[in-house]
């Protein structure tokens, strides 16, 4: 009985140092590459594709407009729905500027438009298209609710006075350009506006004098 015991023991001691020998096999080998884990990590991080909003990103931060860019108004109209193009080129304020930075910027010109701007019915504004050859705003108008105010113009050396359209005779004033200062006659080419009757009376009668 005793000497199948010791037996017994032996094969027992015999195969715990097989298991250790292996263990101390694998845990060497393994310790002289890297492992698995990092490897597909690494890999992941040097060539996986960026995602779109990746990449949206870098272009808002490394596309700049320049002085070579063109701008182009797409312009709407919501009274009827008409479109109009126009092609110019980039405002100065624009240029130097990211797709993030112009955004802000086109709002922020949205919020106080130009008074020749405020006569068209101008509402609002957004970038359509940004690139460094090109951008694209699309310019929403309103016609519909009826602008107000007055043009004081020269045609063929008299002073006249039409409706916001610059085409609808309101009145002639019976003033004559030469007897105008040379600024004012200037101002009075392109239009000189008048938010109402009272400011275009004002203006006849500081030169009728």
């Amino acid at each position: 009985m005793e000497k199948r015991y010791k037996i017994g023991l032996f094969f027992v001691l015999v195969l715990i140092s097989v298991l250790v020998v292996v263990l101390m096999w694998k845990r060497h080998t393994m310790d002289g590459f890297p492992k698995e884990e990092h490897l597909v990590t690494d890999e992941t991080e040097d060539s996986a594709p960026k995602t779109a909003e990746e990449l949206y990103q870098v272009q808002k931060m490394n596309i700049l407009t320049t002085c070579d860019t063109v701008c182009i108004y797409e312009n709407i109209d919501k009274k009827d729905g008409s479109v109009s193009m126009e092609e110019e080129a980039l405002p100065v304020k624009y240029i130097g500027l990211n797709r993030e930075e112009l955004e802000t910027m086109l709002a922020q010109d949205s919020l106080a438009p130009t008074l020749e701007e405020k006569q068209k019915g101008f509402k609002s504004q957004h970038l359509e298209l940004f690139s460094a050859d090109k951008i694209k705003v699309l310019r929403i108008y309103d016609t519909a609710q009826g602008a107000t105010g007055f043009y004081i113009m020269e045609v063929n050396g008299e002073i006249c006075v039409y409706e916001h359209d610059k085409e609808t005779l309101y009145f002639k004033t019976g003033l004559h350009a030469e007897s105008l200062p040379a600024e004012v006659r200037h101002e009075l080419r392109e239009g000189k506006f008048m938010d109402s009757e009272l400011q275009v009376y004002h203006f006849i009668e500081s030169y009728s004098s």
